[in-house]
């Protein structure tokens, strides 16, 4: 061991202090914050203690259904963007002469802000003079017409699929660095056993790109569960509730000056998506152990 690269323990306090004072602090106060009636209309403030979430227990129904919104998004995206971004990684980590180009158009959209991409598509999904509806138009099928983000059926679906259009960029790479760390000999040794590529992919290839897998999922479903300005830019969480989330309750709650019940509700998606990320890296570790 090079002992020139061992540090002090002092080199910590800097980094420990500063995330002490930049994150672990106000996520303090806002455990305090969600047990107070916090809001714009009383100038004291009262420890009210669970009061905040009764609240919501009460209203069950409407916060089951922004709960149960916020899981829809957040597994079909990472479902789509997984499945997706690791085909297109198979497909360019071939010897393509145009690899390089297609991983860089594909990659593109990561790069754009969330709210350019939500303006971008409500044009395209636009009902009159959308791109897409103008295109089934002109291929004679008018009957595929919807107003896509204002029909309770396809708009969650719509959100869902420019959410994955952005973000399999994101997945191809992180699969592609995984792949290109696999040795050709093992496919070469599975060729001569007569292997089909099928069985290579679920054999050889799907067990050793495990730490990309388990990467992609637990940032796709962390992404998923936090997701705000997409729906806000695209639908404002319409029509009616259909895409309505926890993000956007919390924003709606803040906008009424309703600040301890906003950061309750912000506790609740702090605690599921916590719950469920270290439930998914658990799992996903137990079954890397016993592939290996």
């Amino acid at each position: 061991m090079n002992t020139k690269k061992i540090y002090p323990l002092y080199f910590l306090i800097l980094p420990v202090g500063i995330y002490t004072l930049l994150y672990f602090t106000p996520s303090l106060f806002s455990f305090y914050y969600a047990l107070t009636d916090w809001n714009t209309y009383n100038e004291n403030m009262r420890f009210i203690g669970l009061d905040n979430f009764r609240d919501m227990l009460k209203d069950r129904a409407l916060y089951w259904e922004y709960i149960s919104h916020t899981f829809e998004f957040a597994l079909s995206t990472t479902l789509l963007k997984n499945l997706l971004g690791l085909s297109l990684a198979l497909l360019l980590n071939e010897g393509l002469r145009t690899k390089n180009v297609l991983r860089s158009i594909f990659y593109l959209p990561v790069t754009i802000s969330p709210l350019i991409i939500g303006l971008i598509f409500s044009s395209v999904f636009d009902s009159s003079h959308g791109l897409i509806n103008n295109f089934l138009g002109y291929i004679g099928l008018e009957s595929w017409k919807h107003a896509w983000l204002v029909d309770v059926k396809f708009a969650m679906l719509s959100v869902v699929s420019v959410e994955t259009w952005k973000f399999i960029g994101f997945n191809m790479i992180i699969y592609l660095a995984g792949l290109q760390t696999i040795s050709r000999s093992y496919y070469e040794a599975a060729s001569i056993d007569g292997s089909s590529k099928w069985q290579q992919l679920i054999h050889i290839t799907l067990p050793l790109i495990m730490p990309a897998i388990t990467i992609n999922l637990i940032l796709n479903l962390i992404n998923g569960f936090k997701v705000f300005d997409l729906i806000f830019v695209l639908t404002k969480g319409g029509p009616g509730n259909t895409t309505e989330v926890l993000n956007t309750a919390v924003f709606r709650e803040f906008s009424s000056g309703r600040y301890g019940s906003a950061t309750a509700i912000g506790i609740i998606l702090f605690l599921m998506t916590t719950l469920i990320a270290l439930s998914t890296l658990s799992l996903l570790s137990r079954r890397s152990e016993v592939s290996e």
